[in-house]
């Protein structure tokens, strides 16, 4: 009895009992059947279920990666764009650049753009060859560089501009007053009072008493009141070496330290200090020199282009 194994079996209501008997090994042999192919239908179907999973993730993958190929794609063609946009800009850059009297950028440094920072490395996977990153990676690192490039000349040309545009304002370039008629030029002359050739600092004017006079330049008010012979005056300041002197001035309408602009009204002729009549007596210095003041005065409706 050791060699086998016995079973009973009930039935249903009244049905009785059964019994049947199996041999030990026979029973073990099922049994070992039985859990090896429980065991490899687990098996096969996790396998089955990894594999399902890889599936799906590469199919993910794939999907995202042709997207991601695409944007590539787009963005190539905005990088090409990109860089037409600054080949036109850098056209227009030299051309300010030789209008504010500087050299242009050349070629040779504009194309390898000296300066900047390096940019980082673009490695992916994608449908394009490693070479199409590799010269959107070289072109991108290009145009950083020549952004600052442009940068810094553009900074340099408004620079220059600015001065420029400082030392225009600030150039006495019309004439002091509006009418009359130029009486006495630049130079050696006779002077009425002494009967002797002397130098003449400025220019004179012969207008009206009252008419008025304006500041040839912006500038700041030096000196406002009576100077000896030149009577009332008034002195500007205009900055960069400049100066003028109104003389001989019936009203000063101003005050030192007031600024002015170029075509404000200063004051009005007269024939105060040492004058024999109604005139305008007005002087020009660069850096504490008299210039002929006619030299600076620019014709109206004079254009340049």
């Amino acid at each position: 009895m050791d060699r086998y194994l016995e079973f009973m079996y009930i039935r249903r209501g009244n049905g009785g009992v059964r019994t049947f008997r199996v041999r030990k090994t026979v029973a073990i042999v099922v049994a070992a059947a039985f859990v090896a192919l429980v065991g490899s239908s687990a098996l096969i179907l996790a396998t089955h279920s990894s594999d399902i999973a890889k599936t799906i993730m590469l199919n993910k993958l794939n999907h995202e990666n042709g997207i991601l190929t695409a944007e590539v794609g787009r963005f190539g063609a905005q990088m090409e764009d990109l860089r037409k946009s600054m080949a036109v800009s850098f056209d227009l850059q030299n051309r300010a650049r030789i209008l504010a009297s500087l050299d242009p950028i050349s070629n040779d440094v504009w194309h390898v753009g000296v300066g900047g920072p390096e940019p980082l490395p673009l490695k992916m996977e994608t449908a394009y060859p490693d070479s199409m990153f590799n010269d959107l990676t070289e072109s991108l690192g290009t145009m950083v560089r020549q952004s600052k490039l442009q940068l810094d000349s553009y900074r340099e040309v408004i620079s220059v501009l600015e001065k420029e545009q400082e030392v225009r304002e600030s150039t006495p370039t019309i004439r002091p007053l509006r009418g009359g008629f130029l009486s006495s030029r630049f130079g050696r002359r006779m002077d009425p009072f002494l009967g002797e050739i002397v130098q003449h600092p400025g220019v004179d004017y012969r207008a009206r008493m009252g008419n008025p006079v304006v500041a040839t330049a912006d500038g700041m008010v030096s000196f406002a009141g009576r100077d000896g012979g030149f009577g009332f005056m008034v002195e500007v300041d205009h900055g960069n070496g400049f100066k003028t002197r109104y003389a001989h001035l019936s009203k000063i309408l101003v005050h030192r330290g007031q600024r002015v602009q170029r075509s404000e009204m200063i004051g009005l002729v007269g024939n105060t200090g040492h004058s024999t009549g109604s005139h305008l007596h007005y002087e020009v210095l660069f850096r504490k020199i008299h210039r002929d003041p006619l030299q600076y005065v620019i014709p109206e409706g004079t254009s340049f282009d």
